[in-house]
């Protein structure tokens, strides 16, 4: 009796708390995000600054654009990056409110790591076996073309972008026998994948990945990493630099409201802290920001705050004893690029060539680390990287892990760190690998008592820098791709070409209106590039073939999507 009394009071208990989550959570979600906070936390990928991170900020704004994008993270970059590549180039703005690249791209993980087997069967489900193969292939391709794009523009060693081998550890048995059997399922339906994934058992985990004891298997398989901050700000100083006539960026511009006019010469109105600008397109490229200027996908795009870490790995790690591999790249059509296969590697290095999500008791952390010893380009901005680990997560912690995820949902403040959270992400590590060994030192510094520190924003100890960034979720679980309908964008499209000086190529462009991609919930490398590229193309008046229609905005979609669906199957799960 006393065991049942105790039961029904921690349920009486939880349900109580639970309610008051969702209260508190619903009236957040009713509140506009409103702009990105002036003085965010700084992330470690932004020491040292890029030389463009204030661009602009000084600048006189012009008064009109053909095509103005609010946002200078990947999306953004990729939409100006395809427009500019047309042999009439249109006159692009891009703002940005704060320094350049210091939204969601610039404070991730640095994971280029698709969801694949994982979603499958829920994708499958919901839209049938072609449109969810359709889905994983584009998360794929993004490896091998963020990869193309870096030797495109000659920032492969700034940007760090590389493949690496992924593994998904598991430390929960029911877990890992649920993630083996999604993948077999997954590989039933695309045999082709098999020579691309293995199950790896408890003795290859230990004693090569180097985990702990408590580990009970991982799934492993191809995907990426890289440097996000310095991949974009390096594509946008290309640019500004190649364009200056036709490409601008102004940063801490925030965009502060936008009308329009039905009338003959009507046109998008932006207002800002420096003026306004006539412009005939705008591109909201804001993600978890996106609905401070559309009141109507509150709900449908959701900020959420996560929080990351730059941490000096144990020395213990990074080699391991027996024969040990590495990884080698070999062309692969049916992968859509490139895939990695194992060589024999003397040294057993695996320091920046592997990447990691770890399942634990409800947790899902990710892991990535910079490389120790890359080629550095003769005329690189930046020192090398010291082999730091990227470590990212602890959403879902302590008892109540769906409180711990419902705190962070409707936050858009990236200011601060939770210090649950915080304490967290400093002491996970070195209980994940079982050899950890001693505490770390940066690599690269010649003093073994005292490492570099960027402009005095590291911190000497295991963790350098903490820092957090706003996700945009998406209600439904995918991206908002395409032309916001009126009722979506609360706005009517211009009727006509607008005052604006008419140009011949303004002909060869799709018809003024707004744009959207975004919501990319936390799975922004792998959709960013090729959906800004897509969305380039719609504006340019062409058919784009690689985006999967479920990406697209209509109507009926923006109708149907839920938060609360999405938040129940968190809860649920």
């Amino acid at each position: 009796m006393g065991s049942t009394l105790s039961r029904l009071r921690l349920t009486l208990v939880t349900f109580r708390a639970i309610s008051a989550i969702y209260k508190e959570l619903n009236e957040r979600l009713k509140q506009t995000p409103g702009l990105p906070v002036s003085n965010p936390s700084t992330p470690y990928w932004a020491i040292p600054a890029s030389p463009i991170a204030q661009h602009g900020s000084d600048a006189t704004l012009p008064s009109e654009a053909d095509i103005l994008i609010i946002g200078s993270g990947i999306t953004g970059t990729a939409v100006a990056r395809t427009l500019l590549a047309q042999s009439d180039v249109p006159q692009i703005v891009m703002l940005e409110a704060r320094d350049a690249c210091s939204g969601a791209t610039g404070r991730n993980g640095g994971h280029v790591t698709p969801l694949l087997y994982h979603d499958y069967a829920a994708l499958k489900k919901k839209h049938g076996a072609e449109m969810a193969k359709s889905i994983l292939k584009f998360r794929f391709t993004h490896i091998a073309e963020l990869i193309q794009v870096s030797k495109d523009e000659d920032i492969l060693a700034d940007g760090q972008c590389r493949q690496v081998e992924t593994f998904d550890v598991f430390f929960d048995q029911e877990m890992f026998d649920l993630a083996v059997q999604n993948l077999n399922g997954y590989l039933d339906d695309m045999p082709e994948q098999r020579r691309l994934w293995r199950v790896v058992g408890v003795e290859e985990c230990v004693k090569d990945l180097q985990f702990s004891k408590t580990v009970v298997g991982a799934i492993a398989t191809t995907a990426g990493a890289i440097h996000p901050y310095r991949f974009v700000t390096s594509i946008l100083l290309r640019l500004l630099g190649s364009h200056p006539t036709s490409f601008q960026l102004f940063t801490h511009t925030p965009c502060l409201s936008i009308s329009s006019s039905r009338s003959k010469d009507g046109g998008y109105t932006v207002l800002t802290n420096k003026g306004t600008i006539q412009a005939r397109h705008v591109v909201h490229a804001t993600n978890g920001w996106a609905s401070h200027l559309l009141p109507a996908m509150r709900g449908k795009i959701v900020p959420v705050r996560a929080h990351m870490s730059a941490q000096r790995p144990g020395l213990g790690l990074g080699r391991t004893e027996g024969a040990g591999s590495q990884l080698e790249s070999s062309p692969s059509a049916s992968a859509g690029g490139s895939v990695l296969t194992l060589t024999d590697n003397p040294a057993n290095n695996w320091l920046g060539t592997r990447s990691f999500v770890m399942y634990a008791d409800g947790r899902y952390d990710y892991l990535t680390q910079q490389p120790s010893s890359p080629p550095v380009a003769e005329q690189s901005l930046y020192p090398p990287p010291a082999a730091e680990f990227m470590f990212g997560g602890g959403l879902a912690h302590g008892e109540l892990a769906e409180q711990a995820f419902m705190d962070e949902v409707g936050v858009a403040d990236d200011r601060d760190c939770s210090m649950e959270t915080s304490a967290y992400l400093g002491g996970a590590l070195s209980l994940y690998f079982g050899g950890w060994g001693a505490e770390g030192r940066d690599t690269e510094s010649k003093s073994t008592d005292k490492p570099i520190i960027f402009g005095e924003e590291s911190e000497e100890g295991r963790v350098k820098k903490l820092w957090t960034g706003i996700l945009g979720v998406s209600a439904d679980g995918r991206p908002w791709v395409g032309r916001l309908p009126a009722k979506v964008s609360g706005r009517p499209a211009p009727r006509g070409s607008s005052s604006l000086k008419q140009k011949h190529y303004l002909n060869q462009l799709a018809p003024p209106g707004e744009w959207i991609s975004a919501g990319y919930s936390g799975e922004g490398m792998v959709h960013g590039l090729l959906s800004g590229n897509a969305l380039a193309h719609m504006i340019l008046g062409n058919a784009d073939d690689v985006l999967p229609d479920a990406f697209m905005v209509t109507e009926a979609r923006w109708k149907k999507a839920k938060i609360e669906d999405l938040v129940d199957g968190f809860v649920v799960s």
